[in-house]
């Protein structure tokens, strides 16, 4: 593994380049594609215009609240989750695990992970394909494209967490800040949250969740 700190540019932000195995890597597509995929019209979220998977608990996005507590997260996450605790990454063990997949032309829109529900980390885990990663500060409208490679994980915490929206392109060919060119290919992605609450204050405006999160 090596570290990528990105501190200087985003407080918060640390991408760790091979995070899992290639062996580890195959292991854990091989099970989630043995499972259910919803949304493109699948409940639960078949608004969603990609396929995804919850683990831990159900999330709406449509709502923006969460839904219901399955239990513990499944046990092909066990090794991820103890290497993650092993390096400090979260304060708690997560308890929600959101699978996406992202084919080629598709991407995700600005947005910020909803602080009132998800904890401190966010932590997100890039599988089959690299992609980058467009971060843009609320407020001063800044931005930095970061790579995140296949197999590396994605920490945001801080001012990364809280300060900034990330997005990721349609385009099928990207380059980071760095110049480095990305041929984007079927990615799928692993992010690992801490539910703190199950329901966003209708006074919060701080999730975008119901217009940032469903059409991506």
């Amino acid at each position: 593994m090596r570290n990528i700190d990105y501190g200087t540019q985003i407080p918060g932000l640390l991408v760790i380049e091979d995070f899992v195995t290639e062996e580890e890597e195959v292991a854990l597509v091989t099970e989630v594609d043995s499972r259910t995929w919803c949304g493109l019209g699948v409940s639960p979220n078949p608004e969603l215009k990609r396929r995804t998977q919850q683990y831990g608990h159900l999330f709406s996005y449509r709502y923006r609240k969460v839904l219901e507590k399955y239990g513990p997260l499944p046990a092909f996450t066990d090794t991820v989750v103890t290497r993650i605790m092993e390096n400090k990454l979260m304060p708690k063990e997560p308890d929600h695990l959101l699978v996406n997949e992202y084919n080629a032309g598709q991407g995700i829109m600005p947005h910020t992970d909803a602080p009132a529900l998800f904890g401190p980390a966010i932590l997100s885990l890039s599988l089959l394909s690299a992609c980058v990663m467009k971060f843009t500060h609320v407020e001063t409208g800044n931005s930095v494209d970061i790579l995140l490679p296949r197999r590396s994980i994605l920490v945001m915490t801080g001012d990364a967490r809280y300060l900034y929206k990330h997005s990721i392109s349609k385009d099928l060919v990207e380059s980071s800040s760095e110049g480095v060119t990305v041929h984007r290919d079927r990615r799928v992605s692993f992010t690992f949250r801490e539910i703190i609450a199950w329901e966003v204050p209708p006074e919060d405006p701080s999730c975008g969740c119901t217009k940032s999160c469903n059409n991506k």
